[in-house]
């Protein structure tokens, strides 16, 4: 029977900042795969190693191998595409995820086919039509190629590139759950339960983003807010509870947008016993709703202030003030929620003095956790457009390393030593007030 194997390519650093959730975009490709019975299995990298993984996927023999690659995984997923391509010469290598998206050239370089955007249904269709139809890298000019979303092919005389989708609510709520049955459960729960006290999962309930903060790259879930039906996500939070979890980490962009929506989202989980985590912007959230969502087993939301400086957050377009950050900082603390604040400086166009406006802001609110970046440019953002970055096949080399990788007019080495100082004047105070 032809096999489906679906990749994440990621292997862990062990960072002190390390966030290690099972990969839900693979997850959601497996559940549409088996459903029009196309044999399948994921193959998770966390918790092995590049040789072993590598000596597993060989041994599965798939015949059509597909990498989910973002920007901190592109060299990996290079690695893997290169080795593959060398142990399982006769295979389909197809590539996905926001850096294949934004950058589809560099990745048909090491990949036969790549699926840009929400490839949710696009790629499980092909794959069965290929299969179906017996075909090959060389023969798939063979199929009905522009029916698929997102698909881009340059190769084996091709010459393919589909507009990518956006699905609406309607195709959300037909989608089958994701399919978590190939992770390693019990390692994930033992690295959150080590950390936290808690066993934690992540799941998405709003996909898209309607604002254009100009550091941001949105390349899969685009502008559209879209919401999934409610009876979906709490029959996914069965499934997680089922499979042991008690925490979940809530990964979307704008969870806490519509306040009805929200707030129904809480009355639902009151009584759950789950504790859980989101994102969330500074304006908009009400005191009922912060009340209410600590009632659900809200412990702690992450606020992306950004900036002490008003003028710094004009320059981000972050469409918020400082006052709003502020405010929504104390109305969660009050509302017994703990709040943590992601910061960024040596932002272009801001000044020194401005930067250490960011550092006072940090120490004088009431924060459980902070943490500073530098500005990454990230493909697809409005600040990768004006300022360019690293070449398109180039990522991290480190987590949360003070670098920049275009010319700043700041000094990193100054920047690393007020962040040092600043983290160790929060730190001191934490533990002086316990």
């Amino acid at each position: 029977m032809p096999r489906v194997a679906l990749v994440f390519p990621y292997f862990r650093t062990r960072s002190p900042t390390e966030m290690l959730f099972a990969p839900l975009g693979v997850a959601a490709l497996a559940a549409q795969l088996r459903r029009l019975d196309v044999e399948t299995r994921l193959f998770d990298g966390t918790f092995t190693t590049f040789e072993r993984l590598l000596d597993e996927l060989q041994a599965y023999r798939p015949d059509i191998v597909g990498l989910s690659s973002m920007v901190s995984l592109t060299r990996t997923t290079f690695r893997i595409a290169d080795a593959v391509r060398s142990r399982l010469p006769h295979g389909l290598l197809a590539a996905g995820g926001p850096m294949p998206t934004v950058f589809p050239k560099r990745f048909a370089t090491h990949v036969d086919v790549v699926f840009r955007g929400e490839s949710d249904v696009s790629f499980p269709r092909f794959c069965a039509d290929y299969f179906g139809r017996g075909a090959s890298a060389e023969t798939m000019g063979g199929l009905t190629l522009d029916g698929y979303a997102g698909l881009f092919v340059p190769n084996h005389g091709l010459r393919i590139d589909n507009p990518t989708t956006h699905h609406s609510e309607t195709d959300l709520a037909a989608f089958p759950l994701p399919d978590r049955s190939d992770f390693d459960h019990a390692a994930y729960q033992r690295e959150w339960l080590r950390r936290t006290g808690a066993k934690v999962t992540s799941i998405i309930v709003t996909l898209g983003c309607p604002f254009a903060c100009d550091f941001c790259s949105k390349p899969i879930f685009g502008n559209v807010v879209r919401r999934r039906a409610l009876d979906a996500v709490f029959a996914e939070i069965e499934q997680v509870r089922e499979l042991g979890y008690d925490g979940l980490w809530i990964a979307d962009d704008t969870f806490t947008l519509d306040p009805p929506y929200l707030e129904e989202f809480c009355r639902r989980m009151s009584g759950l016993r789950m504790s859980w985590s989101c994102l969330a912007r500074a304006e908009g959230i009400r005191e009922t709703t912060a009340r209410l969502m600590k009632e659900a087993g809200c412990r702690r939301v992450y606020l992306g202030l950004e900036s002490g400086s008003q003028d710094t957050l004009q320059l981000m377009n972050k469409q918020v003030t400082v006052g709003d950050g502020v405010r929504a900082v104390h109305l969660y603390r009050e509302a017994g929620i703990e709040v943590a604040g992601f910061f960024i400086v040596g932002y272009p166009g801001e000044t020194a003095s401005s930067i250490e406006e960011t550092f006072r802001l940090a120490l004088t609110l009431p924060l459980a956790e902070i943490s500073f970046n530098v500005p990454y440019p990230l493909p697809g953002s409005t600040l990768f457009a004006r300022l360019g970055g690293p070449d398109d096949g180039a990522d991290w080399n480190e987590e949360n390393e003070v670098t920049f990788v275009y010319r700043s007019e700041f000094d990193a080495a100054w920047l690393r030593r007020r962040i040092g100082e600043t983290m160790a004047t929060f730190a001191w105070a934490r533990r002086a007030a316990r």
